[in-house]
């Protein structure tokens, strides 16, 4: 019995989500951030960064992963101050820097929201996989912007090494990220 709990203790861990098994560099990009400067994930090495495409009138998903990722800044306390939170826009014709940072402020003022043109956001979309589809509204009151929900983890190296479902678990996050914090790999 003794053995056979040294060898599950002596397991390698496992990430939780869907690893890249051959990690490599996250598409990189520089678009607007809601901290009124330009956002260039190369220059964010060092920190773990999860990214998460999204916009500010969305009624449901884009607010509730929000929430998530508040949890998971408090659940890591001290050492969230080495993860970036990153929401990517699809809907640049609403989603100004100025809107970006109002909306952001509501759930951790250390999130960037990130917006540009759409030439710009569709090349970052299109890197990442990202569906984006706008849908008008009955009675022609604005519309809604069907899009994809997965969250996509980078290492400090700047290295794409996890993607999750949008429903993943605040625990398996954490339990992730504080693992790549440790990690040298």
């Amino acid at each position: 019995i003794i053995f056979v709990g040294s060898l599950l203790l002596n397991e390698p861990y496992k990430l939780k989500g869907s690893e890249i098994t051959s990690p490599a560099a996250a598409p990189t990009f520089s678009l607007k951030s809601s901290h009124g400067d330009q956002y260039q994930l190369k220059d964010h090495q060092g920190k773990i960064v999860i990214l998460f495409f999204g916009y500010t009138y969305c009624p449901d998903i884009c607010p509730t992963t929000l929430y998530m990722f508040k949890e998971v800044m408090d659940r890591l306390g001290k050492k969230s101050n080495e993860l970036e939170v990153v929401f990517i826009t699809v809907d640049p014709d609403r989603d100004t820097q100025e809107k970006l940072s109002s909306y952001l402020k509501t759930f951790d003022d250390t999130f960037f929201g990130l917006t540009g043109n759409e030439i710009d956001l569709e090349t970052v979309w299109k890197e990442y996989g990202v569906f984006r589809q706008v849908s008008n509204v009955a009675g022609g009151k604005g519309y809604l912007v069907d899009h994809s929900t997965r969250l996509y983890l980078i290492d400090k190296k700047g290295n794409l090494r996890v993607t999750y479902l949008v429903d993943t678990p605040v625990t398996d996050l954490v339990s992730d990220i504080k693992y790549l914090l440790k990690s040298t790999e």
